[in-house]
């Protein structure tokens, strides 16, 4: 088995739960490098972190356990927009959702088509479309802003249909890992926040306004090859605040062990990696009471989500199962970045717990 390199553990405290929760020091890379090596399996090189998506997604072979996913969020106080598209080797899918955090209304519908019949590129920075079961969608991007476009029916009976521009600004910054699991079973995921939308989303006859200081696009680009059953927790709090443009990503779970995380701020386009696993705290007999996301170690991130819609995703094929719960809302606390502490008030995002058999 090829090596991987270690990580250096700093200090390691036992939490409430019993687990064990290290910081680490995890290498930030700086050069364009490949994901795998020409038998399919993880570069060692490839391991770490780095500032924008540097590393090419060259993935083959390992059928089924390929998973290959482009997920956005484009969201503001009063709604959010999604829209993922995936090849996860057995199945390829678009899914396009929308909620108003006003009435607390979901809208949506998922196309799928034949395995292996949507192209994912291995860039990040790549255009993706989709069209097919009602679906048109399209994302247009040039390593720049990018334009997209969306034409969906919604179980409402009311047609979702977007057109705006993500704007990118010069030299916007990114969270880019690497975690490995083994060199046979790892993951590259790109997380991108704060980027200003400016545009228009209509449901049916309702026309909602994308502007650039208040609607924000999120990015999860996922490439990897994934054990059967996974379990996750993911966040965002994102937005403006006074003059400082707040991207805080925040996970847990499917990359203990490994000595990587995807937990950074970004502030006013400058990323800030956290180097080490954050505690969560929630309830799972009621989801609508806060989630508590905290760094034990430092005193980086202190932020609770209060919900205001919960949004279940549920589909179980037997053998195939994938399902959560995500909790949009508002976002209170603290973050520190190097000498500053500033207290987040009320920042949009969500937070949520994820499990897969796939």
């Amino acid at each position: 088995m090829t090596h991987l390199p270690d990580y250096m553990p700093i200090v390691s405290a036992k939490m409430e739960t019993g687990s064990y929760v290290p910081a680490y020091l995890e290498r930030e890379i700086h050069a364009p490098v490949d994901l795998c090596d020409p038998r399919g399996h993880l570069r060692p090189e490839a391991v770490g972190w780095s500032r924008f998506p540097i590393v090419r997604a060259n993935l083959y072979g390992t059928w089924p356990r390929k998973k290959k996913w482009n997920f956005w969020n484009w969201i503001s106080p009063e709604f959010v927009l999604s829209a993922t598209i995936a090849n996860i080797d057995y199945a390829a899918f678009c899914s396009v959702s929308f909620i108003d955090f006003d009435t607390g209304v979901s809208e949506g519908h998922t196309a799928f088509k034949l395995p292996g019949s949507v192209p994912m590129p291995e860039h990040v920075e790549q255009s993706v479309r989709f069209s097919g079961g009602g679906i048109e969608y399209e994302n247009q991007n040039d390593s720049g802003d990018a334009t997209v476009r969306i034409e969906s029916p919604a179980g409402g009976g009311k047609p979702i249909r977007a057109d705006f521009t993500v704007h990118k600004p010069a030299g916007h910054e990114s969270l880019n890992i690497v975690v490995p699991w083994s060199d046979r079973r790892f993951q590259l995921n790109s997380k991108h926040n704060t980027l200003p939308c400016e545009g228009e989303i209509r449901i049916g006859d309702r026309r909602f306004e994308m502007k650039p200081d208040t609607c924000h696009a999120v990015q999860d680009f996922g490439r990897g090859i994934w054990p059967y059953r996974s379990f996750w927790n993911w966040a965002v709090c994102t937005g403006i605040q006074g003059e400082d443009a707040i991207g805080v990503n925040m996970g847990a779970k499917w990359t203990t062990g490994t000595g990587a995380n995807e937990n950074g701020i970004l502030l006013n386009g400058k990323l800030h990696k956290i180097m080490e696993d954050l505690h969560w705290s929630y309830d799972t007999g009621d989801w609508m009471k806060p989630w508590h996301v905290q760094s034990k170690h430092s005193d980086v991130l202190d932020l609770v989500l209060h919900p205001l819609v919960l949004h279940r995703k549920n589909q179980n094929f037997g053998v195939i199962a994938s399902g959560g719960i995500c909790c949009f809302g508002r976002w209170k606390g603290r973050i520190r970045v190097d000498d500053r502490i500033i207290e987040i008030d009320d920042l949009i995002g969500w937070a949520e717990e994820f499990a897969h058999r796939w």
